[in-house]
């Protein structure tokens, strides 16, 4: 059996498409857990009402706890050999459990992730429909095929080659016992990014599809919609204790391009937070962290010479690294820009 948890909080708009597309699956042995976290809206009762009509629905109502407080209290009661998290605002193929179920298997893997497609509130869907044996056609990690699998040190590299798939929680279907004795950290955003890095040490193996079966919906009230100072610190939080925990276990590859990302996300947010008096001892730090992550041997040698140049500008004075980044793109657009003119010149 495959436990689908979906946390819910003030998705009313969203809810019953989320919810009938897991009721949709042409793999059937499944739970659906609908963890209402405390939503105002309507979102409770859509929850029971389905319940009352489909018996593979369980509901829980909770007190609000946050993303990563509903998805544990779906964890406690599921009774799956697997699991799959669902966001209440997404949607997911029809076939999306029994192709991940097929390749797990069929891999022998601990955990399948696949390819997600970005979707807007007015999109109409059409899914595209797959053979039962379309995905796991191949060898083994073979350059062109479908399903690449994983072990070792690369379970964990992962992290850097395939990122975006593998930090978020709802792209895989995972065995449970994964979970056994884990959890997500209550109270946190970016929770994926607190959590992945341990999932992935428990993962002998992982596999690969390309194949796009889950609608991640793109909203403007998400809580990714905008940058706010409490998300970027959890974020950084996280970093450091991933920094931590790779060190820890040898992931030596790994510490090493956390450094780098750190270093990104450190020019990525600097300027989105600096006039915010809540952030400024918070910058500060940024800052001396940024000093010493560069200054590492390690690190200047990965880094290209073009970075290596930016990145100085920041130690110097992060608004020089700002001003020298925008007069380059500003460059660069102009280059684009006469380099088009000449192809219409040519077209012509």
């Amino acid at each position: 059996m495959v436990s689908i948890i979906v946390p819910i909080y003030k998705v009313e708009a969203y809810l019953e498409k989320c919810i009938q597309s897991i009721q949709n699956q042409t793999y059937k042995e499944v739970e659906i857990i609908l963890v209402d976290d405390g939503s105002p809206d309507g979102c409770g009762k859509i929850c029971d009402a389905y319940a009352e009509e489909d018996a593979r629905i369980k509901v829980i109502h909770k007190e609000n706890g946050g993303l990563s407080d509903a998805r544990n209290k779906g964890l406690d009661i599921a009774v799956g050999d697997y699991i799959l998290f669902v966001d209440s605002d997404d949607y997911i193929h029809p076939q999306m459990v029994e192709i991940l179920l097929t390749n797990l298997q069929y891999t022998d893997a601990d955990m399948v992730v696949c390819g997600f497609k970005q979707v807007w509130e007015k999109d109409e869907v059409v899914f595209p429909e797959f053979t039962s044996n379309a995905v796991v056609e191949g060898i083994e990690g073979e350059a062109g095929k479908t399903v690449e699998v994983f072990r070792g040190q690369d379970v964990m590299n992962n992290l850097q080659y395939k990122n975006l798939l593998t930090v978020v929680a709802w792209n895989k279907l995972y065995k449970a016992e994964l979970f056994q004795e884990i959890r997500y950290p209550k109270g946190r955003i970016h929770e994926d990014e607190f959590l992945t890095h341990h999932i992935l040490h428990l993962c002998k193996k992982t596999a690969y599809i390309k194949e796009e079966l889950y609608y991640y919906l793109q909203r403007s009230d998400s809580i990714m919609g905008e940058v706010k100072y409490i998300g970027v610190r959890d974020g950084w939080i996280a970093y450091e204790e991933r920094l931590a925990f790779l060190r820890e276990h040898g992931y030596e590859q790994m510490v090493l391009f956390t450094k780098l990302h750190m270093l990104h996300y450190i020019c990525k947010f600097y300027c989105r937070l600096e006039n915010r008096p809540e952030a400024e001892a918070f910058l500060n730090g940024w800052r001396e962290k940024f000093a010493e992550l560069y200054e590492q041997k390690a690190v200047q040698e990965i880094l290209t010479k073009e970075q290596l140049q930016q990145y100085k500008y920041f130690v110097i004075r992060p608004q020089l690294y700002y001003n020298k980044k925008i007069r380059s793109e500003k460059r660069e657009a102009r280059v684009q820009k006469i380099k088009q003119t000449l192809k219409n010149c040519v077209r012509r």
